[in-house]
């Protein structure tokens, strides 16, 4: 077996039986009986301990270029780096180690070593060096399996140590963070909650409480809960810090800037907060600010590379040859986080594209991707079952049967499409109108889907077929809880917009719960559209985008099933072409505005002027008259796109 052969060696390296070994590991049956991840990582470790340092480094140079988020192989980098006296690339090399696994307890040790007593990081080693002596053994091989992306074998660990340990707090922490790393935002919420239940002061379990608070865009309750924790502690800096994110989601921004100006007075160098404070700056429109903070934030750590991004995505920041001349530099360097290098090639991306440099623009959207898809856990099998179910789903009589028995409310406007797609420029126009609020993209649609996907009212069908039996009082129950939900960022207005692009997936279930409602399909150019999604780096979700051939397959299975909304439901969705729009504004905004049964104002012609906060990527462009610019940004990038192209003959 693979792991009684990798057993063996680890046993000889225990017995200090180094010389055994090295001869074991460089055979034939090593390398049929190990992965090579193992066998590289193996061979590095002998090496290591038989001073035999060169060869150690050309062993983990192999390991880290294939399997460059390998916590493991970046704490053994620092081992070697310090027998050679390179303390300064050891302590980046534990660094990087143990942000990769926080469970790597000698990589802290390393760190407390090396650093400065008073320094923030020699701070954050102590603290996790206490936190992991505190766990039980089995959660610490349960932290370690979290950070490895080994899920299933957490969650089968984790389970079996709470059978046994029920009231357990750390356990139920634990499985609740398993839970957000699947995305079952709802059950980890539970879990905390009740963690909360059996130690209210436990500041781990508040903080991640908190956390998917904020992840199902509960702003409020969120706010509410730091603004106690914060009561109970108020000279913590963490406190303040999550205290402040959720004041900005809840769009009490004056009031996170105040906040974050405090905590400033405290860590001045913390670059986290400069980017925190460009990210509000520039949702405000303020861009020269934001560009301000995004600069302070790479000058304080230069390996910021969400720092970088945030300038680029600004869409009107240009990089200097020095700026462009060091993020090359760092993206070659293995022992800068590769997640960090991902925002950075995204960043160079934008820069070449800029100067004209297509082939070299192409090649760094095309690293930023590979970085990213690798914990992309989609697939085209998963979507094209999904859609054939909602087509399945989705039919006259259902339709006709049902037509009265969600709400009445005739508030929602959702806006639908695919990411790039000019559905920002929709909300703003609609958003410019007296009568409607802008609400961005609200995830309440995507969580009714989730929780019907798991209702055990009725365990033999799950979502969308759950929608056949689900009554009238139900659907009106859930409409509520939407309406409640969006009720935070609402101002007033008869109607609000909904612009989360994948609620077209959930047309269905939109139709069942609001009848009434207002559904836009926002569509653009397909080679535009697609190649927009790849290049943008999206904070969140939006997994098909980092693939070229996830993104134009994506884009077929879209076009398929709004064909067959619109065949069901006639006349309940309205199709924007976005080139019509720039084309033809007033026409296009006129009849957008009849179909939402909205009289004309003059200002959704001057939408560029009117003021709110726009946290999308296209934040910068809605604040400016109709152009166009974004036409036909993929052709510089034709002979990358060729097997694309062909197919809308374009």
């Amino acid at each position: 077996m693979k792991s009684d052969y990798e057993n063996q060696i680890k046993a000889l390296l225990s017995s200090k039986a180094f010389f055994d070994a090295k001869k074991k590991l460089f055979t034939k049956k090593a390398e049929s009986n190990l992965s090579l991840k193992d066998l590289l990582y193996l061979r590095a470790v002998t090496h290591r301990y038989l001073g035999e340092t060169e060869l150690a480094l050309e062993n983990l140079d192999q390991l880290i270029t294939n399997f460059s988020d390998y916590a493991r192989a970046y704490q053994e980098l620092g081992y070697n780096f310090m027998k050679i006296n390179q303390e300064e690339k050891a302590k980046l090399a534990f660094t990087r180690a143990a942000n990769l696994n926080p469970s790597l307890h000698a990589s802290w040790m390393m760190l407390v070593k090396l650093s400065n007593p008073s320094s923030e990081i020699r701070k954050l080693a102590e603290s996790n060096i206490l936190y992991l002596k505190s766990l039980a053994p089995e959660l610490k091989s349960v932290l370690s399996f979290i950070y490895e992306k080994k899920l299933l074998k957490a969650d089968h660990l984790c389970r079996s140590f709470l059978q046994q340990h029920p009231h357990n707090v750390e356990g139920m922490r634990l499985l609740a963070n398993i839970g957000l790393e699947l995305s079952i935002y709802e059950d980890a919420e539970f879990l905390l909650e009740s963690c909360l239940e059996f130690d209210p002061e436990n500041l781990r379990a508040n903080f991640d409480y908190l956390k998917v608070l904020i992840k199902r865009q509960k702003y409020e309750q969120a706010t509410m809960h730091a603004e106690k924790l914060a009561d109970l502690h108020p000279r913590s800096m963490p406190v303040k810090k999550i205290l402040a994110h959720a004041l900005n989601g809840a769009g009490r921004l004056d009031d996170a800037l105040s906040l974050y100006q405090d905590i400033l007075n405290t860590e001045r160098n913390n670059p986290e907060i400069f980017l925190a404070l460009g990210h509000i700056q520039k949702t405000q429109g303020y861009f020269e600010k934001a560009v301000a903070s995004y600069q302070t934030a790479y000058k304080k750590n230069r390996f910021f590379g969400e720092a970088y991004w945030s300038l680029s995505n600004l869409k009107t920041y240009h990089f200097s040859r020095d700026e462009i001349s060091d993020l090359t530099e760092m993206t070659t360097d293995q022992l800068v986080d590769e997640q960090e290098q991902k925002y950075m090639h995204f960043a160079l991306g934008t820069a070449y594209e800029e100067s004209g440099h297509y082939d070299e623009a192409f090649q760094q959207f095309l690293a930023g991707n590979r970085i990213q898809n690798k914990s992309s856990a989609y697939t085209q099998e998963v979507f094209i079952k999904e859609c054939r179910a909602q087509k399945k789903l989705g039919n006259k009589d259902l339709f006709k049967i049902k037509s009265d028995w969600g709400s009445s409310s005739h508030d929602p406007i959702f806006i639908v499409g695919l990411p790039r797609s000019g559905s920002t420029l929709l909300e703003q126009i609609l958003a410019s109108h007296s009568q409607v609020d802008g609400t961005h993209e609200l995830p309440n649609i995507l969580s009714i889907a989730h929780k019907l996907n798991l209702r055990q009212k009725y365990p033999n069908h799950r979502y969308p077929d759950v929608l056949f039996q689900i009554s009238s009082p139900e659907l009106q129950e859930l409409a509520q809880s939407y309406l409640e939900g969006a009720s935070i960022f609402r101002k007033g207005a008869k109607h609000f917009t909904d612009k989360m692009p994948n609620n077209f997936r959930h047309i269905g279930l939109i139709r069942l719960m609001f009848p009434n409602a207002k559904i836009i399909d926002a569509r653009r150019d397909p080679m535009d559209t697609c190649w927009s999604c790849f290049k943008q780096l999206f904070a969140e979700g939006q997994e098909f985008t980092y693939d070229l051939d996830n993104i134009f397959h994506y884009y077929e299975e879209y076009l398929q099933l709004m064909d067959h909304w619109n065949k069901v439901l006639p006349g309940y969705i309205l199709k924007v072409q976005h080139e019509d729009l720039l084309n033809q504004p007033e026409k296009i905004i006129r009849e957008l505005l009849d179909f939402c049964n909205l009289d004309f104002e003059k200002q959704c012609l001057e939408f560029h002027k009117t003021k709110r906060l726009v946290k999308t990527a296209s934040s910068e462009q809605v604040r400016q008259p109709l152009n166009t610019k974004g036409v036909g940004r993929w052709r510089p990038y034709k002979k990358h796109l060729l097997r694309f192209r062909d197919k809308y003959k374009v």
